[in-house]
């Protein structure tokens, strides 16, 4: 799809992949609309774009209150027109055995990762069906949405029902040359970690696996501009699904040809040992590596 002079939105752009993806569709010739919780974040990812030459705008948005969503896209038609391309990036991380995750954390993870995913598609889809253009929604999944991980139920189920949904709506939006693309990355250097609420886990427990995490991830992720410049090319190929990094392919066709292997897989790699590891990691890896790691 040629974007310019297109306009494309982007939620949970203040950071990491959606910060990425943003700069990379700017690079192409959008103008973006960056949407996030973190009006600062938002600023900042605007005040890159426009450093470079982009055209962006940042806009306050907590997806998961349908109101202000709704609105948000009203607003975004009268001042920007239609958008032609929507990027549903926003997302939270929920962890821990499942029978002692808290209720409200249940709601507030499928809210934001699942339902928040939903509205943007209804609503900014409705806006490019009226128009008549076509257009092309992009829901940012995961590997979990195929890779099932122990202490991971409620992130991998929203990120599952994602992918699914994507592929139901990319059927029956073809007809309006609207495009649907499913993106499941894998390990990308972002700070979900970080925000990421762990049942069970005391406040000490909690920091030492948010730190292991930080230490792997500046030592081995993607950098999340990359990761932008990926969905920027499987928007303008009209993929259906794009895993992005190793490690997400190779789940991907593993969990098709043969699913009983993937989950063994996948039950001894994040089984009880991946602790022992992780606290060697924190034990080696210098603090210094954090620094790699990019918002």
């Amino acid at each position: 799809m040629n974007l310019e002079p297109g306009v494309a939105v982007v939620t949970g752009a203040g950071s990491g992949i959606g910060r990425g993806t943003a700069k990379a569709l700017a690079a192409q010739g959008a103008t973006v609309i960056v949407a996030d919780l973190d009006r600062a974040g938002a600023d900042e990812t605007v005040s890159i774009i426009e450093s470079s030459g982009g055209k962006a705008v940042a806009y306050r948005l907590d997806v998961a209150d349908t109101v202000a969503l709704t609105a948000f896209a009203e607003q975004i038609r009268a001042e920007h027109g239609v958008p032609d391309v929507v990027v549903n990036n926003a997302g939270i991380l929920v962890g821990g055995p499942f029978l002692d995750i808290p209720l409200d954390d249940l709601h507030r993870i499928i809210d934001i990762n699942l339902m928040a995913m939903i509205h943007g598609c209804r609503i900014f889809g409705a806006q490019m069906v009226e128009r008549g253009r076509g257009g092309h929604l992009v829901n940012i999944a995961s590997m979990g949405a195929f890779a099932p991980y122990r202490l991971g139920t409620p992130y991998c189920v929203s990120k599952y029902a994602v992918k699914h949904f994507s592929d139901c709506l990319r059927a029956e939006l073809a007809q309006h040359r609207i495009g649907v693309t499913a993106v499941c990355p894998g390990l990308i250097a972002t700070h979900l970690a970080d925000t990421a609420s762990m049942a069970t886990l005391t406040d000490g427990e909690a920091d030492t696996t948010k730190e292991v995490v930080a230490r792997a991830m500046a030592l081995i992720a993607m950098d999340p501009d990359k990761a932008g410049r990926h969905i920027a090319t499987a928007i303008r190929k009209n993929q259906a699904i794009k895993p992005i990094r190793l490690e997400a392919w190779l789940s991907y066709y593993l969990s098709r040809l043969s699913p009983t292997a993937h989950r063994a897989v996948m039950r001894v790699a994040t089984g009880p040992e991946l602790e022992r590891v992780g606290r060697t990691l924190l034990a080696s890896v210098p603090t210094q590596l954090r620094e790699r790691q990019r918002p």
